[in-house]
């Protein structure tokens, strides 16, 4: 039985939600995941550790994973011919709206990976009941994930010259690289890029598969 008070069970520490409700990171429930609330921890979450600069405009300095996220999902859609999987493709990073975005070499790295696999595991399959995902990923979400990381080391991550830069370095495959340009949108705008996105896909998503049951607000 879980540790009960005031006859509730105790979920852990909780988390301050973007709609006011408390989230649980420890205990995610398909229930209470709410798409705006995703939407916005995703495009409040920068990634490459804020280390990013559009080559064009200096005053674009941000890059979120909300707006990477619907990269992925035109990928899949439109580069490998998958559009059964672009829900999947745009929520594959939403467990980081509960975990936030850690950086490859922190995540993978064997002194932490085992810690923080199991509440990875635990967001992404409760998110996969919220909106009826595949679950676990199939192996095409890793390969545009890839695909769209590397047009960002491209375009937006800054390398000096001074430090030598190798392929076998990468955390990621650079074989394929998507043909889009990154806007490097402020967080609004890509929070609105995603749920325009979400509900592109939710309209496409009956051909595929069955749709998302309706969340506790």
């Amino acid at each position: 039985m879980p540790e009960m008070t005031n006859g509730q069970p105790v979920r852990g520490p909780y988390m301050h939600s973007a709609n006011g409700r408390k989230i649980y990171p420890f205990d995610p429930q398909a229930s209470e995941v709410n798409i705006d609330v995703v939407a916005h921890h995703l495009a409040c979450n920068g990634r490459w550790n804020g280390a990013t600069q559009h080559k064009q405009f200096r005053s674009r300095i941000y890059f979120s994973v909300a707006e990477h996220s619907v990269l992925v999902a035109r990928y899949l859609r439109e580069e490998m011919n998958r559009p059964d999987l672009e829900l999947e493709g745009l929520l594959h990073d939403a467990p980081e709206y509960l975990l936030s975005d850690m950086i490859r070499p922190i995540k993978h790295d064997p002194r932490v990976h085992p810690v923080y696999k199991p509440l990875e595991d635990k967001a992404e399959y409760a998110i996969a009941g919220r909106f009826n995902l595949v679950f676990p990923l199939p192996k095409e979400i890793k390969i545009a994930d890839d695909a769209v990381c590397a047009a960002e080391a491209r375009q937006i991550v800054p390398k000096s010259e001074l430090e030598t830069w190798e392929s076998k370095d990468l955390l990621h495959d650079d074989t394929l690289v998507a043909p889009y340009e990154i806007e490097m949108m402020n967080p609004f705008e890509a929070k609105m890029f995603f749920l325009d996105a979400y509900e592109e896909a939710i309209a496409r998503r009956s051909k595929y598969a069955s749709l998302p049951f309706v969340a506790k607000l």
